[in-house]
């Protein structure tokens, strides 16, 4: 494979770092070291299975969305070491691991989350995973072996009867992502004997911050003959991005602190998102961060925030190709209890994410749970460009290619 590696992360967990500024002690340069070839395989898959998905979920035809495509990858990833033979090869085929052994995909997953954890100390970046199953369960030596050491999953037993077990799993995603994520989950089923928990958080300084004075009420175009006002945000002098322009297209990256994290902007030049949304590929995606250069110009673009909820993305991922793991089998995690009472699937894949975009940068959280329930009882170029017609968006790091967040912004009225 050519060039850089990619891959789009989605966000939970927690790393200290103060985002009003670096004390003199914090590392002004990044902590790179050369990826490993599974790594860059790692990284191969997550960027194809996000860029399917993103895809997958714009046939909604929501004007805004956002998400963590490495959340909801790190989730899944965990949930495919409990099976084994054809339900095994869906969520390889799903997960874009063609390329790599279960073995290589796990020590990837793990030594690639952990280079991105530590590789900036001015941004606070946490990815985090825990598991909890039904209480007088025996879950596998060997699952448990694998989620520990190569996810960092606390794994515990829970009395998912107790009303209060809501609670556990709740607060442990608002801990992971500071408040961000809450209420995740709503109910615990009667019949329900495991979740698979990611979170992540992102918080990053922008390397060049926008001057808070020069923020206007200013319109942002949802289409040439309908506008809206948002609140533009505005360079105080001309800074330096990698800047690509294609044929009715740009794209260029906003860096973050050290310039390792950045957030990509892909948008069209003439309200032609739905169009340059279809060029968005591995391959292109590639293609433009390679050929990229380096351009001067005073960028203005809005400030926003946004959240989005995704309460079952069982029919997305169905539509991918994950189909057996949500129909009761006796296929279905062989690996995972040594005890279980019935076949079991999983009933829902719940996916929160949020992110705040202002002057001084940008804060970003998701969090992805697995619910997994048994067949009993109850289922259940120029000098200016300003950003002022819809684009899509994503924070990503330089080195590795890894996408953690991203989105679009078709409609600021609504969110």
């Amino acid at each position: 494979m050519k060039g850089k590696w990619n891959i789009w992360l989605v966000f939970i967990g927690l790393m200290a770092c103060d985002w009003g500024g670096a004390s003199d002690d914090v590392k002004t340069t990044p902590n790179l070291r050369a990826l490993q070839a599974y790594e860059k395989e790692m990284v191969f898959s997550s960027s194809k299975f996000s860029i399917d998905l993103f895809h997958q979920l714009m046939e909604h035809g929501e004007e805004n969305h956002f998400f963590s495509p490495y959340s909801i990858h790190q989730a899944l990833s965990m949930t495919m070491n409990g099976n084994e033979g054809e339900v095994l090869e869906e969520f390889i085929q799903l997960l874009r691991y063609e390329g790599l052994s279960t073995e290589e995909a796990n020590k990837a997953a793990k030594e690639l989350t952990q280079f991105l954890k530590e590789l900036d100390d001015k941004v606070n970046l946490n990815i985090a995973n825990a598991i909890w199953y039904r209480d007088g369960y025996t879950v596998y030596p060997v699952f448990k072996e694998t989620v520990r050491d190569f996810y960092r999953a606390e794994i515990a037993a829970l009395d998912m009867l107790d009303p209060q077990s809501v609670n556990v799993i709740n607060n442990w995603i608002s801990q992971q992502t500071e408040g961000l994520i809450k209420d995740m989950i709503d109910e615990i089923p009667p019949n329900a004997v495991m979740y698979l928990v990611n979170a992540i958080y992102f918080k990053g300084d922008w390397k060049y911050s926008f001057d808070v004075e020069k923020t206007q009420k200013a319109p942002f175009y949802i289409s040439p003959s309908r506008e809206v006002e948002v609140d533009m945000m505005q360079l105080g002098d001309a800074a330096t991005f990698d800047f690509y322009a294609g044929n009715n297209f740009r794209y260029f990256e906003i860096p973050y602190s050290t310039g390792q994290f950045s957030m990509g902007i892909l948008t069209g030049t003439d309200h032609n998102l739905d169009e340059i949304t279809g060029l968005l590929t591995f391959e292109n995606l590639e293609m433009w961060r390679e050929q990229a250069v380096e351009t001067n110009f005073i960028l203005k673009m809005p400030k926003f925030k946004m959240s989005k909820k995704m309460e079952n993305m069982k029919d997305d991922l169905i539509d991918m190709g994950l189909e057996k793991p949500f129909h009761f089998h006796p296929d279905n995690f062989t690996l995972l209890f040594e005890n279980p009472h019935d076949e079991l699937k999983i009933s829902r894949v719940i996916h929160d994410a949020f992110i705040e975009v202002d002057e001084v940068g940008t804060e970003a959280a998701a969090a992805t749970v697995v619910e997994i329930v048994e067949r009993v009882s109850l289922p259940s170029g120029p000098t200016h460009i300003t950003l002022d017609q819809p684009f899509i968006f994503f924070i990503q790091e330089k080195h590795s290619g890894a996408i953690l967040f991203m989105g679009k912004l078709g409609n600021p009225e609504l969110l």
